[in-house]
């Protein structure tokens, strides 16, 4: 089947990419592993306030209105009162892809892409097996959007994409335990060496169930039980322990932008191109916003006919512009320059999260006191 573009997984990046060509009129087709968008999503469904209402974010997949984030550190409590939503990352994937469609794309499920492969004439052919007919399918495209994930097939196919290695991407664990009419109200992220050296144990609240995940780098795994660890969590909470798991799931989450998203006849997206905080795991809004630049350079490069990858460059270079990135990089940089030293000082992530992102209303002496945790334990937690 030929097409303008194929866009490889129904992601928030990838759903928002087709959408945007589809609207333009273009054919697009976007293949999606799962039995459905959201499927094998890894997340929280946290998203800030402001982003919620940037993308457009329906009131009917609110399901709670955030206004209060508690961090606990090993040394006290820090409150912050940036608004944000909750929703279900399953829910919002959902609606995305069904926003692409009636642009105008083609969606097609338990679709497993297995190749992807330039051919002379310049188009890109992608081959994919069709899981509920166990049937092999066949696509040409004059562009390929790579919105799949983590695991992408994009360097595996070109130049350019998200590359997984222990120290690039994190290990995410989430359980959603059943609670009707939840009354929290607020975050919980914990953090500290007990948890885990280089990662934290997360609570989200939703309408009828808690999201309760930790993430941890690879390169600490083989001292931290991910399992064990979430499961001491909630048995240690009162509101927590006793509560059904209702589903749990697991999945890697990049901590390293991708070096390169664009090639000749070929873009990266979403996770596939690292577009996710290093630090704190937030990546919902940055897919949505690449995913609308991509489509837009997409929709470009077909109207003048060109998808070298010097034309295509104009979307890296869009991207590279952006707040977004800038935080991104900044965030990389940090763990880059920090990671080995948490070998030593197993509090050191949560030092950094307080001292760099969380403290705003901590002194400069408290954060000097905070550094030094746990030689100044008694003074630090006196005063946190």
């Amino acid at each position: 089947m030929s097409l303008d573009v194929v866009v490889i997984g129904a992601s928030p990046a990838g759903s928002t990419a087709a959408r945007e060509i589809a609207g333009q009129g273009w054919r697009v087709t976007l293949l999606e592993r799962g039995e459905r968008p959201g499927q094998h999503a890894v997340c929280g469904g946290g998203i800030e306030e402001i982003d919620a209402k940037e993308i457009g974010l329906p009131d009917g997949l609110v399901h709670k209105r955030i206004v209060r984030r508690e961090h606990y550190f090993p040394w006290g409590v820090t409150t912050t009162t940036n608004p944000h939503v909750t929703t279900l990352r399953r829910e919002l994937d959902y609606w995305l892809a069904e926003e692409a469609v009636a642009a105008g794309s083609e969606l097609l499920t338990c679709t497993q892409v297995r190749a992807v492969a330039r051919e002379r004439t310049g188009c890109v052919m992608v081959t994919a097996e069709d899981r509920t007919r166990t049937r092999q399918l066949t696509y040409r495209g004059r562009l390929v959007i790579f919105a799949d994930g983590p695991n992408t097939l994009a360097p595996r196919c070109a130049n350019l994409g998200f590359v997984r290695t222990p120290v690039t991407a994190s290990i995410g664990l989430v359980y959603e335990l059943a609670w009707p009419d939840t009354p929290m109200a607020h975050y919980e992220v914990h953090f500290g060496g007990r948890f885990t050296p280089w990662g934290y144990v997360w609570a989200f609240p939703k309408r009828d169930l808690l999201s309760v995940g930790i993430t941890v780098l690879p390169s600490h795994t083989a001292s931290v039980d991910l399992e064990g660890r979430l499961k001491a969590f909630i048995a240690e909470r009162p509101d927590l322990r006793g509560r059904r798991i209702i589903r749990r799931i697991g999945a890697y989450i990049p901590v390293a932008p991708a070096k390169r998203v664009h090639d000749d006849s070929m873009l990266a997206v979403g996770d596939a191109a690292g577009m996710v905080d290093p630090l704190t795991g937030a990546g919902i809004a940055h897919a949505i916003v690449g995913g609308r630049l991509a489509g837009q350079v997409a929709c470009e490069a077909l109207q003048e006919g060109d998808f070298s990858a010097d034309f295509l460059s104009r979307y890296e270079s869009r991207w590279h512009t952006t707040s977004r990135y800038r935080r991104i990089r900044l965030q990389a940089v940090l763990t880059r320059t920090f990671l080995a030293a948490s070998r030593f000082d197993s509090n050191l992530y949560a030092k950094l999260m307080q001292v760099l992102f969380l403290g705003g209303e901590v002194s400069r002496w408290q954060k000097i006191r905070v550094l030094a945790y746990p030689i100044l334990k008694s003074q630090v937690e006196k005063n946190a």
